[in-house]
């Protein structure tokens, strides 16, 4: 694992978690960080080094992270949305990116996740379960056609404007 640091804003940091085989670089989350740092946030972005953990170990690393790094907002994207019940457990409110939501124990986690929750996923991503995403009673920014990449594959403009509307949507949440 490596850890990046961005910004520094006093105070507790706003942990990025990447995806397996989707880094904290790539346009998802890089839009999710710039927004996080002109908001004032420090961030902490997290990189595999060696390559991502197995689906059953995420829940344990997370909670190593948390205990060492005491964050107050965590970011996740997809495999580390896996951990989205040991940060509603600890009442962390977080960004979660395509979560897992088909995974009961990640749907269940939503339903009970901090208020300050944002669930973004898109209606062509076989995960995203768009009910339980909005009777969770948590914000939810969903993106009609998108994949598990939030992006719409042929269709560089449609791709775009989901990132632009992402960008709009964490401002929002943030400032909120």
């Amino acid at each position: 694992m490596r850890i990046v640091e961005e910004g520094h804003a006093p105070g507790a940091p706003a942990l990025v978690l990447p995806g397996r085989g989707y880094d904290v670089d790539q346009p998802v989350l890089r839009a999710v960080r710039d927004e996080l740092v002109a908001a004032g946030h420090r961030v902490l972005a997290l990189s595999w080094a060696e390559g991502a953990p197995a689906p059953q170990d995420v829940p344990a690393l997370v909670r190593f992270l948390l205990d060492d790094l005491r964050p107050c907002l965590v970011v996740a994207k997809s495999l580390t949305t896996l951990a989205l019940p040991v940060a509603a457990d600890r009442g962390l409110s977080g960004i979660w990116l395509t979560p897992l939501l088909d995974r009961p124990e990640v749907g269940l986690a939503a339903a009970r996740s901090h208020p300050r929750t944002l669930l973004v996923g898109g209606t062509a991503d076989p995960t995203w379960n768009r009910t339980l995403a909005h009777e969770s009673d948590r914000e939810v920014l969903e993106f009609d056609g998108a994949d598990h990449s939030l992006g719409h594959p042929g269709d560089p403009a449609g791709t775009a404007s989901v990132l632009q509307e992402l960008r709009t949507g964490v401002r929002a949440f943030l400032a909120g």
